[in-house]
């Protein structure tokens, strides 16, 4: 790092992230997008940037409100699964859920499990998965409705044995 960006990442970063925190009320979210905003400055270059401080307040906005979208959709997708009235204990369940992320393709039982086993956020599983943000997004969504599917076909099907 230069001395140029070590001095604009002390004097912006704790700023930026503070500013972050009273958008969106999240501390990881904040700090996830004040380091996405830091990494896209470095991609657009210092010269680049007139108004920097704005500029970086704008890119991490955009970044929180993404990732609060992207939470959002999520907590309405895993809510609108069927309810699991069946009679059936948490242990049955836990096997249910893992014979379900057995019918997933590798990678997006890989994705499942950093999501909502590890609670990796989008940018660290694509970072750790080398894929992007993005599509770490359409293969949960993917991911998702397959277990919805799985989930319905076992209840179709256990109502059938009965």
């Amino acid at each position: 790092m230069t001395d140029r960006w070590r001095e604009v990442y002390e004097r912006e970063y704790p700023r930026l992230v503070r500013a972050l925190l009273a958008i969106g009320r999240d501390p990881a979210a904040a700090e996830d997008a004040a380091q996405e905003a830091f990494v896209k400055a470095h991609q657009t270059g210092l010269d680049n940037i007139e108004k920097l401080p704005g500029w970086l307040l704008v890119v991490g906005a955009r970044e929180v409100f993404r990732k609060a979208k992207r939470a959002r959709r999520e907590t309405d997708l895993w809510a609108s699964l069927p309810p699991r009235d069946d009679g059936f204990d948490t242990t049955a369940d836990r096997v249910d859920l893992l014979a379900a992320l057995g019918e997933l393709p590798e990678r997006q039982r890989a994705v499942v499990v950093a999501r909502y086993f590890y609670g990796l956020s989008y940018d660290e599983i694509a970072d750790h998965f080398e894929i992007k943000s993005g599509t770490v997004g359409a293969t949960l969504h993917q991911a998702i409705e397959r277990l919805r599917q799985i989930q319905l076909a076992g209840r179709l099907a256990r109502g059938a044995m009965r």
